[in-house]
């Protein structure tokens, strides 16, 4: 590697911890900003989900992990500073401060922790569309997408703990660099699958386009962070050709805390409606639900199943479930039949 052709360090020169780099305070301002928004979000679902549905289901349950996660990521990179994380090469260097062996050992858990997460979100936002619609064909196709993350998350996390370990030192870099690159790229195509399942039962709906519009923008919530991977990817690229490794991974850092932790607003996000009907009617969910009801005596705390006998059984004893966050029908028609599935997210 020629140091040579690197700008020269722009802090002083000692131990590598603080005093902080623009580069590291960017990164502790992105935690900071971007997990803050993940507390209010997940403290508005914990607040729904005790007040309102009186139940913690499994995809609050799901993104706590994420929660808890998320800030294990955070301090394992703060541990990653004090060896050079987010630092020029030439400055690292010039300090005396390189230590390989210590600076791997803090990278392996940062990496899987990593690898872990995002995977995790996921599968919380999969819990949620599971639920949206009963038909069997549906609910297969979020099983084959769930299982997809879960298995290259795994073997990718074998490849970092195993044959890639960064413990072996320089031997393993190229492949580390490569588990980087696979890993944003499925990320990427798992968030688009996750975008596209419930594409088709919106289109289905029975409501107006602006009604299949708040629909689909609820439920589009779930994978907007497909953006925050759109824009890792060029980074976890770039590091296979870096000259100045220390520095890129600085900031393919700041977008994986970005990352991590939009995934958890927008996980908790595609689930808070019952809080905003609740407490901001101006928004017009109310009416909105009125219009798309044919029946007009059931509340916002009960799900229709079109077709079910007896008249108008609620969603979860048509289908023996439990939880109050289905679809509400608007159309009669059975979904395994392979009629619409013209329901509304609660």
């Amino acid at each position: 590697m020629d140091f040579s052709q690197l700008p020269p360090p722009r802090d002083p020169i000692g131990q590598m911890g603080a005093p902080y780099n623009s580069l590291q305070i960017g990164t502790f301002v992105s935690f900071v900003v971007t997990y803050f928004m993940a507390t209010f979000f997940l403290a508005c679902r914990y607040f729904q989900a005790l007040k309102l549905i009186k139940n913690i289901e499994i995809d609050l349950i799901i993104l706590t992990v994420c929660y808890g996660l998320a800030l294990a990521y955070f301090i394992t990179m703060v541990g990653l500073m004090d060896y050079g994380w987010a630092r020029h090469m030439p400055e690292i260097i010039a300090s005396n401060y390189l230590n390989l062996l210590e600076f791997n050992n803090k990278l392996l858990p940062n990496t899987l922790i990593y690898l872990i997460t995002p995977a995790v979100t996921k599968m919380a936002m999969l819990t949620v569309l599971f639920r949206i619609n009963p038909s069997v064909r549906y609910r297969i196709c979020v099983g084959v997408v769930g299982g997809c993350i879960f298995a290259y998350t795994f073997v990718l996390t074998f490849l970092t703990g195993g044959p890639c370990t960064p413990l072996k030192g320089d031997e393993t870099i190229k492949c580390l660099m490569n588990v980087a690159v696979a890993q944003s790229v499925l990320n990427i195509a798992s968030d688009i699958a996750v975008i596209l399942l419930p594409i088709p039962t919106i289109i289905n709906l029975q409501l107006s386009f602006k009604q299949k519009l708040s629909v689909g923008a609820i439920l589009g919530l779930g994978s907007a962070v497909v953006i925050c991977s759109i824009a890792r990817l060029p980074y976890s690229i770039s590091l296979q050709t870096s000259q100045d490794l220390s520095w890129e991974e600085g900031i393919l850092g700041i977008w994986s805390i970005v990352e991590i932790n939009i995934g958890i607003v927008c996980g908790c996000a595609m689930r808070l409606k019952k809080l905003i009907v609740a407490y901001l009617p101006k928004m017009g969910w109310n009416s909105s639900h009125k219009k798309s009801t044919p029946y007009g005596s059931h509340s916002w705390g009960g799900t229709t199943a079109a077709g079910s006998k007896g008249g108008n059984k609620t969603f979860d004893e048509a289908n023996g479930t439990k939880g109050d966050y289905q679809l509400h029908s608007v159309q009669k028609g059975s979904v395994e039949a392979g009629g619409s599935t013209d329901k509304i997210l609660d």
